[in-house]
């Protein structure tokens, strides 16, 4: 049997942070994310960059993207 994947399983010192275009000034409210070659995505804090981050593999994002595009009330405002 085969081990799972671990979407947390990235040397954290690889990981390149950014935030969305669409965020405000730097006031700190903002999520941060990091994505990585294999399609796995990190979510971040950035008023708390050192807090532990969320991890998804790709089909999560993925499946996660899908809902906010398809205007799923539980994923948006």
């Amino acid at each position: 049997m085969s081990e799972k994947h671990d979407p947390y399983n990235h040397d954290p010192a690889s990981a390149d942070w950014f935030k969305s275009p669409f965020s405000g000034d730097d006031n700190g409210d903002c999520v941060i994310i990091a994505r990585f070659d294999n399609g796995d995505v990190w979510l971040g804090d950035d008023k708390n960059p050192d807090r532990p981050h969320l991890a998804f593999n790709h089909s999560e994002w993925t499946a996660f993207i899908q809902a906010i595009e398809a205007r799923d009330p539980r994923f948006t405002a």
